[in-house]
């Protein structure tokens, strides 16, 4: 019974996080209440993975993350590297992947991710290359370098904890080492040879070329004594003056979509108008129609300089994630229009200031450039072109990376554990100023600490129950006669299709038991199946949702969904095979 029960409630959760209707991190809150309602884990043992060594650990980690790029430790540096790599696209991608492996492998790969793509935009505008030939090999070598060292990502420190909850045993800071540079120099070598003529290449735009050509949409209202009253859209400036398509009308609360060329337009109609950003900004001057979301929240007049127009992706931890502008008041309380936004491949066509904000989402502003850095520092945004990057406190990059250094000697020398060095550092790096106690608590993504500390009580019922032991004899059943090799490979295998559908450290989490599990049913060394979920839990590049980083990259590359199915498939397969081969050869069974 108590294993039917358990398994239910994964398979629920499997299914919740895969449509992720529900926030992962809301998901995990509910597996841990039904184990402890249903009994499957005690109250103490729901609770307990708020204090696990791993989840202290990942948030010591963020923080030591934010203190690296809050000084620009890494963004001068990183900006050095990949400008040494020419206009050769082939060493462009190589030196952009290894030089974000290289930071991924000590600081959150989000965190590496996010610093270095306003400078590959820039990049990618000099050399006239499209960033969409950039961003998608960014993203992918945070994943490949994150599985390099025990910091690097939280399913390594997961997994490390694990391994010793389990059998005792435990990973050093550099036993991840060997296989992650191998599989790194793997995947450097795809997305430069194979990968790089999979990737799209989408066209600069016209209003700097560090832009992607967005087909974006905006709403506009035909206002009083416009000329556009009582013409046809064939008849309207729009398409042949300013490149625009009416893409829906909303009339009081009739809403037209794709109206015909005859249709006419009338004083009240809200226009969604397709096109470039420059043909938006063109129609905004216009004094008979005005932009919906400005009018209804139009911006104080400021004096805080130029006003410039800038794209800006929404980062993980910002606090506008899952708010709508109106909710906002954001043209009010920020000083700056939302002219439209571009989610997931596609431009919005929905009215701008009723739509949720989400993770990626592209937002086209425009405002003055101070208002525009502020919200870059305060609120989480990437700013993409057209202010240059703030290095925020550079005097004191020296002392973070001494920090950082110091949490990695700490630890590989077995003077501390990692959770107490990290915290450590973590504390170290406010009491020396590298960021404030403010901008520490807004570094941790507490989703994923949620996420983690509400899964790891599943993991236990699965090996309480017996669940984890039943699906550990399935697997031995299909694949044990062919030996622990194939048997390592299913384990991976299975990992990395469920890490392409839910969070990267929940996926982990689930597999660790069955892991272990297996191992003792082959009477062999648990490390080699720890290390592959590990690894196999951070190489999911098949979709834009398996992975922060590759959502991240996916509107200010202008990817579709399937451009990360196409390139990425053949890279995890790759990955697949490589890692099941190599990972016995280090760690013997």
């Amino acid at each position: 019974m108590e294993i039917t029960l358990t398994l239910l409630i994964l398979l629920a959760a499997i299914v919740l996080f895969a449509t992720d209707r529900i926030r992962m991190d809301l998901v995990s809150l509910m597996i841990l209440l039904t184990l402890a309602i249903t009994g499957l884990v005690s109250i103490e043992e729901a609770f307990a993975g708020f204090s696990n060594p791993a989840v202290i650990t990942v948030a010591a980690m963020f923080v030591l993350g934010a203190g690296i790029s809050y000084t620009g430790s890494i963004s001068a540096l990183g900006e050095h590297l990949i400008r040494f790599s020419g206009n050769s696209q082939v060493l462009l991608i190589s030196t952009i992947m290894a030089t974000v492996a290289l930071f991924s492998a000590f600081i959150n790969n989000i965190g590496a991710t996010a610093v270095l793509m306003p400078i590959i935009m820039m990049i990618a505008q000099k050399l006239r290359v499209p960033p969409s030939k950039l961003l998608m090999p960014l993203a992918f070598g945070s994943l490949l370098g994150g599985v390099c060292t025990l910091i690097g990502t939280p399913p390594n420190i997961l997994m490390n904890t694990l391994l010793q909850e389990y059998s005792g045993q435990s990973f050093a800071m550099f036993d991840f080492t060997p296989v992650g540079v191998v599989l790194l120099a793997v995947g450097i070598t795809y997305m430069a040879t194979i990968g790089r003529h999979l990737l799209p290449a989408r066209k600069s735009g016209t209003l700097t070329e560090a832009y992607q050509v967005k087909e974006y949409v905006t709403e506009v209202e035909i206002l009083e004594g416009s000329q556009l009253h009582g013409k046809t859209i064939a008849q309207s400036s729009l398409e042949r003056d300013f490149n625009m398509k009416v893409r829906a009308i909303l009339r009081q609360r009739e809403k037209i979509p794709q109206p015909q060329r005859n249709r006419k337009l009338w004083v009240g109609d809200v226009l969604f108008l397709e096109g470039d950003s420059e043909g938006i900004l063109k129609v905004k001057k216009r004094k008979d129609l005005a932009v919906v979301p400005e009018r209804d929240n139009p911006p104080e007049p400021t004096a805080d300089g130029e006003v410039i127009v800038v794209e800006a992706s929404l980062a993980p931890t910002s606090d506008l994630v899952g708010k709508t502008l109106r909710q906002l008041r954001f043209a009010e309380t920020h000083g700056l229009t939302v002219l439209a936004i571009w989610r997931s491949g596609a431009p919005v066509v929905r009215k701008v200031d009723h739509v949720a904000l989400k993770f990626g989402d592209v937002l086209l502003l425009q405002g003055p450039e101070e208002r525009v850095r502020h919200l870059g520092r305060e609120h989480e945004f990437l700013l993409l072109g057209g202010v240059e990057p703030v290095r925020y406190r550079p005097r004191l990059a020296p002392i973070a990376m001494a920090i950082m250094v110091g949490v990695i000697l700490l630890s590989t020398s077995g003077m501390m554990p990692i959770m107490l060095a990290a915290t450590l550092g973590a504390l170290l790096m406010i009491l020396s100023n590298c960021l404030t106690i403010k901008e520490a608590y807004e570094s941790i993504d507490w989703s994923i600490i949620i996420l983690i500390a509400g899964t790891l009580p599943l993991g236990h019922a699965m090996e309480n129950s017996g669940a984890a032991r039943l699906i550990a004899d399935i697997i031995i059943g299909w694949v044990g006669p062919l030996g622990p090799w194939i048997v390592l490979g299913a384990v991976f295998l299975i990992t990395f299709c469920l890490t392409e559908v839910m969070s990267h450290a929940a996926a982990a989490v689930l597999v660790a038991p069955i892991a272990y599990n297996t191992a003792l049913d082959l009477a062999v060394s648990p490390k080699p199946f720890f290390m592959a979920v590990a690894i196999a839990a951070s190489m999911c590049f098949m979709t834009p949702i398996s992975h922060q980083s590759n959502a991240l990259v996916m509107g200010p590359g202008g990817y579709k969904f399937f451009d990360y199915t196409k390139v990425g498939t053949p890279l995890n397969i790759t990955i697949w095979i490589v890692a099941t081969l190599l990972i016995p050869l280090i760690f013997p069974f």
